[in-house]
């Protein structure tokens, strides 16, 4: 296994033992937002909210994803893309998107502390979609959950 996969292991199990973080008001809160988003966009086939740090809040998954695997991969390509940008005097990132014949996937922050990944068909519209995803992020950022442990 490589240094990354020893990583990203080792995050996914941490937020294993993080689950509880949230509130199950919050909870409640991140899962209509989600089922809203995803209702509302065909063109999206799941999401996960997911804090900062790897530890995985709230998902609407395809069956056989590891939400936890999922969050801490989000967090790490986030947190790059944020010290690309940051490097490069880019401003404030604002998404990042990637592209595969078999479908994409944003990630966007929402919020302090807080991360939305959202996963596209691969012939979604794709400003729909990111439309959409800007809108569920916004929706969570408002919500102003504590995610510190």
């Amino acid at each position: 296994m490589s240094f990354l996969d020893d990583m990203i292991d080792k995050v996914s199990e941490e937020g294993t033992q993080h689950e509880d973080d949230v509130s199950p008001q919050g909870h409640r809160q991140l899962d209509a937002i989600l089922n809203e988003m995803l209702g509302d966009c065909g063109d999206m086939s799941g999401a996960m909210v997911s804090a900062n740090d790897g530890r995985a809040l709230a998902e609407r998954l395809q069956s056989g994803l590891d939400k936890h695997r999922f969050a801490a991969m989000s967090s790490a390509l986030l947190a790059l893309s944020d010290n690309v940008i940051r490097e490069t005097h880019g401003g404030n990132i604002k998404n990042v998107l990637i592209q595969s014949d078999d479908g994409n996937v944003f990630i966007l922050h929402a919020g302090s502390g807080l991360l939305l990944t959202v996963f596209c068909h691969p012939d979604a519209n794709l400003g729909l979609s990111l439309a959409h995803a800007n809108k569920g992020a916004a929706d969570i950022a408002a919500l102003n959950l504590r995610t510190d442990t």
